[in-house]
């Protein structure tokens, strides 16, 4: 009878363990259809009758448990492993691998920059126009004027897209395989943290919980720098637990190259410097301060230099003056999110992180690392707390750097409260903590942010993209705004963010374009009409005056137009989505000179 029922309970478990990783199961057999697709009912049945086990056949199941336990022990590393793998293989198989909108646009075509040598200095424009914010509007999304008139310069920071450069080494790819690696080092990052601060176990379910955030899963389907950050602030944590010189060192590398990556998180090296100081004494203290600071130095100066050329003082990033985004006022506002925004997604249970901070649990475990997870998340938080709020609960992306850490101390909380009974109970414990908050992780990630649909709506600007490099003349120039990076980068023709063109000069743009011997297009999405409309002095229920000439209907909609005063009207043509490569190659750009 114990056996049946431990092989019972194992089958449940695991049937639900399956549900829950595949989203749901669905089969037919000989015309039956056998369909499972919530895996709650399995895995309370399973952790129901280790219950039953637990009371029935006490001893016996203690020693199961026991000797199940011995025997995984020398097999967490691997599982955190492949939970790292389980990552990164989702993130490239559900990964946009498009240079689409601000920030991936703005990354991917930066690292093309960095990598053709046309980076650090300034950009200049091709063409010029009359009105008078011509610079602005020349900048497509992820890049801003520069110090010089007529350039242009990125708007965000240097270390991932050098990262993407270095990654084209492997293809038209590998830019959009970094973050997907970096997922996989921040989850083997996080198991190592996890294993200084409480053993393998604490490790093994750390990487587990960071594998599986929603946020994480999120972001890490971008070529985007939030998923890199977190890679090396945990390596910089990590060597900052070891105690030999040369650790002091590779934490001051961790920690230059994460400020490459995410200036804005001043506070965050601070934390790295103090645990410097107080983990040591006498002369070896100096030691391992100067070790770690040296890296860090040459990266704060590389920035404020690359700063100043860029945006005229160190002090200034692409996104303004610190003054501009960062504020007293927005404390209030953004601490009514970030708490929210960590309650719903990584499930109530995330309360448990504040218990290895706890007296009567900090005796537990290594209070060294427990102090400083706490003080890279609280420094992190912090830092992004009187920052500008934002309403969507994927902005806790700003946190990424240090969710890692708090994933640590969730693990430890959860640990050092089971070992507060029995170690049959505790075992049980852990594995219902666990198993509630995996699920409910996924849960919330498959309700809000399902990777599928992500993936093939981004698409749109490869697609959209190509049609225009392989249709519009080579004097072709498109107007646009949510579209002016991806046409430029995929489509190889000059781009005008409309929006930025001063609303008396709008209505005469095309006009003024053509007799610069431009021709002027607009690819504009459905979202964007209502805004165009009344920039450009269009009725609000009016079609616009101008002959369509492209369209795709899918993932929410995007048109072409002839503005040329000369243009025919012709069917349009319907451009039909997943039609390109994944990873397509940027064209040249092609500007035919006036």
């Amino acid at each position: 009878m114990r056996r049946l029922l431990l092989v019972l309970s194992a089958a449940a478990l695991a049937w639900g363990g399956l549900v829950l990783a595949t989203g749901g199961i669905e089969w037919k057999v000989a015309g039956i259809l056998f369909r499972s697709r919530a895996p709650d009912r399995a895995l309370l049945i399973g952790l129901g009758l280790l219950a039953v086990q637990a009371i029935a056949f006490r001893d016996a199941f203690a020693r199961d448990s026991a000797r199940i336990a011995a025997s995984v022990r020398p097999g967490l590393a691997a599982l955190a492993v492949a939970c790292a793998i389980a990552l990164a293989a989702h993130a490239a198989y559900f990964g946009s691998f498009t240079a689409g909108g601000s920030d991936a646009f703005g990354y991917v075509s930066q690292a093309y920059s960095w990598a053709s040598g046309s980076l650090p200095r300034a950009q200049p424009f091709p063409i010029s126009v009359p009105w008078p914010s011509a610079d602005v509007s020349l900048a497509p999304l992820g890049y801003r004027p520069g110090p010089q008139p007529h350039t242009m310069v990125p708007t965000y920071a240097p270390g991932l897209p050098l990262m993407m450069a270095a990654s084209l080494v492997v293809g038209a790819c590998g830019p959009y395989l970094v973050v997907p690696f970096c997922a996989a080092l921040a989850v083997w990052l996080t198991f190592a943290l996890g294993r200084r601060a409480g053993g393998p176990w604490v490790g093994t379910l750390a990487a587990l919980f960071v594998a599986t955030s929603p946020i994480v899963l999120f972001q890490s389907l971008w070529p985007m720098s939030d998923v890199p950050a977190a890679a090396l602030w945990t390596g910089a944590a990590v060597a900052a637990l070891r105690d030999q010189r040369r650790h002091a060192a590779l934490c001051g590398l961790w920690t230059a190259a994460g400020l490459l990556v995410r200036p804005n998180l001043p506070i965050v090296p601070v934390v790295f410097f103090v645990h410097m100081l107080l983990s040591s004494r006498g002369r070896e203290r100096w030691m391992r301060v100067a070790l770690f600071s040296l890296p860090v130095a040459a990266a704060v100066g590389a920035i404020a230099a690359l700063y100043t050329a860029w945006y005229g003082a160190p002090w200034k990033s692409g996104y303004g003056a610190a003054e501009e985004i960062f504020s007293l006022s927005n404390v209030l506002p953004n601490l009514t999110r970030y708490p929210v925004w960590l309650w719903k997604s990584q499930s109530p249970l995330i309360l448990l992180a504040v218990l290895p901070l706890l007296p009567p649990f900090n005796r537990d475990g290594s209070r060294r690392a427990v102090r400083l997870c706490a003080a890279l998340f609280l420094a992190t938080l912090a830092s992004y707390l009187v920052y500008a709020p934002f309403e969507e609960w994927w902005y806790l992306r700003f946190l990424l750097p240090a969710i890692p850490s708090l994933m640590v101390l969730l693990a430890l909380g959860i640990v050092f409260a089971a070992r507060r009974f029995s170690a049959t109970w505790a075992r049980i414990g852990v594995m219902a903590a666990t198993i509630l908050i995996v699920t409910m992780t996924a849960r919330f990630s498959s309700a809000v942010a399902p990777p599928a649909p992500l993936r093939e709506g981004e698409r749109r600007y490869v697609d959209v993209g190509v049609y225009v490099n392989q249709a519009l003349p080579r004097n072709g120039v498109v107007l646009g705004v949510q579209e002016s990076g991806s046409v430029r980068h995929y489509g190889g023709r000059m781009t005008i963010r409309w929006d930025l063109i001063d609303r008396d000069w709008a209505p005469r743009a095309p006009a003024e374009l053509e007799r610069l011997g431009l021709h002027p297009y607009l690819v504009i999405e459905d979202f964007e009409l209502p805004q165009f409309r009344g920039w450009f002095g269009v009725a609000a229920d009016a079609p616009l005056p101008w002959p369509l000439i492209a369209r795709m209907r899918e993932n929410g909609g995007v048109s072409v137009y002839d503005l040329g005063s000369r243009a025919s009207a012709v069917a349009p043509v319907s451009i039909e989505p997943g039609g390109t490569p994944r990873c397509a190659a940027p064209p040249p750009l092609l500007v035919q000179r006036p």
